[in-house]
């Protein structure tokens, strides 16, 4: 199995004086129904630092939960972590996929400017597909997809293209990198009941056969 890096989100109990680490467990049964190994990695920078140097991973996933801190976010530890691990993707071509948060992460990265959205907090929409592909042609097979997020945006800038928009607003939904496998989706897979079969295969295409992926 490929061993997949999966990224926390930082819940803050100030009751106990801990900021926990926490992610849904349904992620787990997502990945395994992928085909895909879950490596769980805490929010400390140091630690991943040794981990990157260490051990061998062959994909990153950076999910969902916290806003970014330029967008009043509460969880520094974590946007070190994801840029550490996005800036090492990218340096050694390692498949990314960004879910949520995690496609925010990218975005930002590469200077996409967010800002705040309505309609897309407990919604699904349908999606616009704007562009051919092996992936786009994995998401013309998605009725519709949740949305859990507060900030979006209606543009992308180079070095991302846009893959898909909801149909009911314009709001970008998915997004790729033009040169690397580094993918964002505005849609929480792991919380479809049962899962969607083309978001396994969206999972498979960007990690496991990463070197057929056509632009």
């Amino acid at each position: 199995m490929k061993r997949i890096a999966i990224t926390h989100r930082v819940d803050v109990h100030p009751a106990y004086g801990e900021r926990r680490d926490s992610i849904d467990q349904r992620w787990t049964d997502f990945l395994l129904r992928a085909g895909l190994w879950p490596i769980f990695l805490p929010n400390h920078p140091s630690y991943i630092h040794r981990f990157l140097d260490d051990e061998k991973i062959d994909g990153i996933l950076l999910t969902g939960g916290n806003s970014l801190i330029r967008y009043d976010g509460d969880a520094p530890e974590r946007d070190a972590v994801e840029r550490i691990l996005l800036e090492w993707a990218i340096r050694n071509a390692i498949p990314v996929i960004g879910v949520c948060r995690g496609m925010q992460v990218i975005q930002d990265y590469f200077g996409v400017i967010l800002t705040k959205i309505k309609g897309h907090v407990g919604t699904r929409h349908n999606l616009d597909i704007v562009e051919y592909g092996a992936v786009t042609d994995i998401f013309r097979s998605i009725k519709d997809v949740n949305a859990f997020h507060k900030e979006g945006t209606h543009e992308s800038q180079a070095p991302l293209s846009v893959i898909a928009r909801s149909k009911q607003d314009g709001i970008v939904m998915a997004i790729r990198h033009d040169n690397l496998p580094i993918f964002g989706i505005m849609w929480h897979s792991e919380r479809e009941n049962p899962f969607v079969q083309s978001d396994i295969e969206f999972f498979k295409e960007v990690f496991q056969v990463n070197d057929h992926l056509r632009a």
